[in-house]
C-alpha cells in the first residue's frame, strides 16, 4: 500500500506524523508550498516530499486535508476527465465543507475515474491527533468498503467511525458537533465578559469558570443525548423536569444582566427569539426539545 497526503498545514501534518509511527514506507507528501515547516518536519520524520502532482497522485491511496473545498478544485484542476491520475484510486478527503460540498466533490472525483471516495472529519485539534483521544468520522461507499480502504490502514491516527453510505453524513455530523462546540463557545466568552465587568481589570475569570462553569457544563453533557432522544420520539411535551417557559425567563435575566453591564447578547438574542417561538406555539410547559421544529423558520 502507498499513501499520498495533500496538504501538510497543520492538520495535514498531524495525520502524517500519526501515520508514519505505524507506516515508515511509501508514505508521499505534496503541498503547494514546499518550504513550510511543516513539510520538513514530516519529511524529516520518513516521509517523501514530491514537488510534482503528477508524481505525488502516483500512490494506491489519497488523503486530502486542506483549507477547503475550493482549494481542493485548485489543486486538483489539472486532472481532466480523461485523465488516469485517479484511475481506481481510494480518495478520502478530510477537509472540513458542508453536506452539498461533499455530495459535488464523490461526483467530481469519481467522474475522474477514482474507485473508491470517502468524505470525513478529523474530530480532534492537530495536537490530539494519533493519541487515545482521536477519532475521525468517514462517509460514502458501502461498510465493507470502508472496512478495507480506511478501518485497518488507518487506525493510527485515531478511534475511527463509520457514518453511513451517504456521502453527506460525515459533514453532516461534523458540523453538528462544531456548531455545538461554537455555541458553548459563544456564551462562554459572554459569560467569562460578564464575569470581568463583575471581579473587575485586577481580577481573575478562571477561578469562576473552574469552579461552576466548567463543572455544570460537564453534568449538561448526558442532557444532549436526552434531548437527541426526546426528538426521536417527538415527545414534545416531555420538558425533562425543565419547562422552556422557565429557560425563556432565565435567558432574558441573562441578557439583562448583559445589558446592565455593557456586555454583547447578540450570541443568546437570536437564540432567545426561537425559543420563544417554541413557548407562543406550544405553551410555557413544553420542552427545549421542541425548539428543534421551529428551528429552521
Amino acid at each position: 500500500m502507498s499513501v499520498t497526503f495533500l496538504g501538510i498545514g497543520n492538520m495535514g501534518a498531524a495525520l502524517v506524523t500519526a501515520f508514519l509511527k505505524h507506516n515508515s514506507k511509501n508514505v508521499t507528501v505534496w503541498n503547494r508550498t514546499s518550504a513550510r515547516p511543516e513539510v520538513r518536519k514530516v519529511t524529516e520524520a520518513g516521509a517523501i516530499y514530491q514537488p510534482t502532482l503528477e508524481a505525488a497522485l502516483a500512490s494506491d491511496i489519497i488523503v486530502i486535508c486542506v483549507l477547503d473545498y475550493d482549494t481542493i478544485y485548485r489543486i486538483l484542476e489539472p486532472i481532466k476527465l480523461s485523465s488516469t491520475a485517479l484511475s481506481s484510486k481510494t480518495v478520502i478527503n478530510l477537509t472540513n465543507g458542508t453536506p452539498k460540498q461533499a455530495q459535488e466533490m464523490q461526483a467530481w472525483i469519481k467522474a475522474r475515474g477514482a474507485g473508491c471516495y470517502f468524505d470525513g472529519a478529523v474530530m480532534v485539534t492537530p495536537q490530539l491527533v494519533g493519541t487515545e483521544h482521536s477519532f475521525l468520522i468517514y462517509s460514502g461507499e458501502t461498510e465493507d468498503a470502508y472496512n478495507e480502504n480506511v478501518l485497518e490502514k488507518f487506525k493510527s491516527l485515531g478511534l475511527s467511525l463509520y457514518t453511513g453510505q451517504d456521502i453527506k453524513s460525515a459533514a453532516t455530523d461534523d458540523l453538528a458537533a462544531l456548531s455545538t462546540m461554537y455555541g458553548m463557545f459563544a456564551g462562554a466568552f459572554a459569560g467569562i465578559s460578564l464575569i470581568r465587568k463583575q471581579v473587575g481589570e485586577d481580577g481573575k475569570v478562571s477561578p469562576s469558570v473552574n469552579r461552576v462553569v466548567v463543572p455544570l457544563m460537564k453534568a449538561l453533557v448526558p442532557y444532549l443525548s436526552l434531548i437527541a432522544e426526546t426528538v426521536d420520539k417527538q415527545d414534545w411535551d416531555n420538558n425533562l423536569g425543565n419547562p422552556l417557559g422557565m429557560q425563556v425567563a432565565g435567558v432574558k435575566n441573562i441578557l439583562q444582566a448583559y445589558k446592565e453591564d455593557g456586555v454583547s447578547g447578540n450570541a443568546l438574542e437570536g437564540f432567545l427569539k426561537v425559543m420563544q417561538k417554541t413557548v407562543d406555539s406550544k405553551g410555557g410547559d413544553v420542552g427545549a426539545p421542541a425548539i428543534s421544529l421551529y428551528h429552521d423558520e
